[in-house]
């Protein structure tokens, strides 16, 4: 009798180790050494860290390096292959690096091309719901170069986030 009362306690704590060692494995591949994201990875996430640098420039030539910049960062991780969850999490870092800069770029060219408007383009929650990867607003109303600078520290964050991914 004894046996059968151990048997129901022995096999549903087999079952939650399993289960629970299933999802860590699968999750976390990247962290328990079994997948880590792949050459197409690391080179979005340089493409990025060169397009966030050329985001700290000014003027209409900067702009211009900047978007040939962001636009190989585009391309780049576009091309970057996604076969198991360490790229999985690494491709939404890249996306979310990618919203980040697109709304500096935006804030940009609105500048140069002398359309913004503070009633619309000032407001935080403007950008944030155009960029979800935005987070942590400043209080409004914002100029162009101050949703520059919150993009480019956004894109900081998340770019972190993918250099610690592809180390």
């Amino acid at each position: 009798m004894k046996r059968k009362q151990l048997a129901w306690i022995v096999l549903p704590a087999g079952i939650v180790i399993l289960a629970v060692a299933t999802f860590v494995i699968s999750s976390y591949q990247k962290e328990v050494g079994l997948g880590a994201p792949g050459k197409g990875g690391r080179v979005a996430v340089a493409a990025l860290a060169e397009a966030r640098s050329a985001g700290a420039a000014g003027g209409a030539s900067g702009y211009e390096l900047f978007s040939q910049a962001l636009s190989v960062a585009a391309v780049s991780a576009r091309n970057m292959p996604v076969s198991n969850p360490a790229e999985m999490r690494l491709n939404i870092a890249v996306a979310n690096t990618l919203d980040c800069l697109h709304a500096s770029r935006e804030a940009w060219q609105a500048q140069l091309e002398q359309t913004w408007d503070p009633d619309v383009d000032g407001s935080p929650q403007y950008w944030q719901i155009l960029h979800s990867a935005l987070t942590a607003p400043p209080a409004g109303p914002l100029s162009p170069e101050q949703v520059r600078t919150w993009s480019r520290a956004a894109a900081g964050y998340w770019l972190q986030k993918a250099v610690d991914l592809t180390d």
